[in-house]
């Protein structure tokens, strides 16, 4: 583009609106076309300054930058002095906009550049709470309440046809909540989980037994195995097996497709085989021994398994080994015993034929004192009274009718069940303790755990009945006293 277009009125124009050099403005103005306000727009988006070096000499030119368009009827005169004269109105109507959209006072636009900056209020201080604890604990009963009722839904023998989704609890299946038909009330109360099942979530569970010295029992069940409901009918409602629960042990159940029950599987690992049972220590939430819950079919069965694991635990010592929180015992071995004068002597078999007859005779004298000490402790323990010969063992009585199942310990820690009649006296129950042990009856002594007593010491004695004594369906440990 040649000088021709550019005249000088624009030059000086250019130059008292950005104080550029007379060759820079005439460079910008043959970029713009000889358009005034693009050239003032253009030198400005590209900083100013340094830019000159003739019109239509060697004046590298600029990378062209999109510019708004001009604004009608401002293309030539002056609108105001400085930058602010040359802003687009409609550029600074939508730059108004949205600092008012966004509570930003930008003041007036065409404000000179030069004014000092002003420093806004700080934002005055306020205290808020994100979460309202109240809310959130409301939320969580909810949840958990509901978790529950879709459980007992699930587990119940009545629900009807499982819609998409219903499996899992979902709202887009059968309501939850919806009561359970009258009809089916008996045979969802046969099959009910039992009372003493905690209905808070495991974590609070695990806390509460931490605080009363107790194990954690957990069951994990699954509404398609019929053997989850046998455990609630046959196991979890027998009063033997509810004693030793309540006294040692806090009971939680789950089903496998409620949200605690899942994680807990996914947590503890526990297999596709479910019912599953396990003790948790509630010290390290460690797992310490499980079971595959179809094994425990009988309550009898069910109270060897605890019985088992109480005689092999207990929350009085420390943790088991192998858990987090226990350290391996270390106690320094005992020294061997040292006896005489501490030297040590090697004696041999040929030490006799090498020895004059003298230290022979003298090595012949203990041999002969050992010889008459050993007389003398047979003389004594023939004059001993002899020893009582065991009880045999009585017959026992045919299964059904009065007969009650018993499980009986043996020292050696092998457990047996035996048949007794409810008239049969408890002395009938210590001579076949006596047979099984192969000690006299007076040596014998048994006991229940649960609770802790001594059949010696009930009362009516050793003629009191086995109904009166209570142990059906109980386990009894077989002691023998020292004579």
């Amino acid at each position: 583009m040649g000088d021709s277009m550019l005249t000088d009125d624009d030059v000086a124009m250019f130059v008292d609106m950005t104080g550029a050099g007379a060759d820079e403005a005439r460079g910008y103005l043959e970029m713009a076309g000889g358009n005034l306000q693009q050239a003032v727009n253009l030198f400005l988006e590209m900083g100013g300054g340094g830019g000159g070096g003739g019109a239509g000499g060697g004046m590298a030119s600029p990378p062209m930058v999109p510019s708004p368009p001009p604004t009608v009827g401002g293309g030539g005169g002056g609108g105001g002095e400085g930058a602010g004269g040359i802003i687009d109105a409609d550029v600074a109507a939508e730059v108004a906009a949205a600092a008012a959209a966004a509570g930003i006072d930008t003041g007036p636009l065409d404000a000179p550049m030069g004014d000092a900056d002003e420093v806004r209020a700080p934002i005055a201080a306020f205290q808020d709470q994100m979460i309202n604890p109240d809310h959130e604990r409301r939320r969580m009963e909810e949840a958990i309440r509901a978790d529950s009722m879709a459980m007992n839904r699930r587990m119940a023998f009545d629900r009807p046809t499982d819609g998409p989704g219903a499996a899992a609890g979902s709202s887009d299946g059968e309501d939850s909540s919806a009561p359970a038909p009258a009809g089916g009330a008996a045979i969802n109360q046969l099959f009910a989980a039992p009372e003493y099942n905690e209905p808070g979530p495991y974590y609070q569970v695990i806390e509460k037994a931490k605080s009363e010295g107790k194990w954690l029992l957990v069951n994990i069940q699954q509404a398609e195995v019929f053997a989850s409901h046998a455990l609630n009918r046959d196991v979890w409602s027998d009063d033997t097996i509810k004693d030793i629960i309540q006294g040692s042990f806090l009971f939680w159940q789950r089903d496998d497709k409620s949200t605690e029950g899942d994680q807990f599987c996914q947590y503890y690992q526990c297999g596709h085989q479910l019912p599953h049972i396990c003790v948790v220590d509630p010290r390290t939430m460690r797992k310490v021994k499980s079971w595959d819950g179809r094994k425990w079919v009988e309550s009898h069965a069910a109270a060897e398994y605890l019985f088992g694991f109480l005689d092999e635990f207990s929350m009085s010592r420390s943790p088991p080994a192998l858990s987090p929180a226990a350290s391996p015992s270390m106690q320094p071995q005992a020294a061997p015993p040292v006896t005489g004068s501490g030297d040590m002597k090697l004696v041999g078999l040929d030490e006799d034929m090498d020895l004059p007859p003298s230290s022979a005779a003298g090595s012949s004298a203990p041999q002969a004192a050992g010889t008459a000490t050993d007389t003398a402790t047979d003389t004594a323990m023939a004059a001993m009274p002899p020893k009582d010969p065991p009880c045999e063992m009585p017959e026992e009585p045919a299964e059904g009718g009065d007969a009650v199942k018993v499980s009986l310990r043996l020292p050696s820690g092998q457990r047996t069940t035996r048949r007794f009649l409810t008239t049969d006296p408890v002395e009938q129950m210590f001579r076949v303790a006596s047979a099984l042990a192969q000690e006299p009856l007076g040596l014998i002594d048994l006991a229940t755990q649960f609770p802790k007593r001594s059949l010696r010491d009930i009362e009516g004695g050793m003629q009191a009945t086995i109904k009166q004594a209570e142990v059906a369906g109980n386990m009894v440990l077989i002691t023998v006293r020292s004579a």
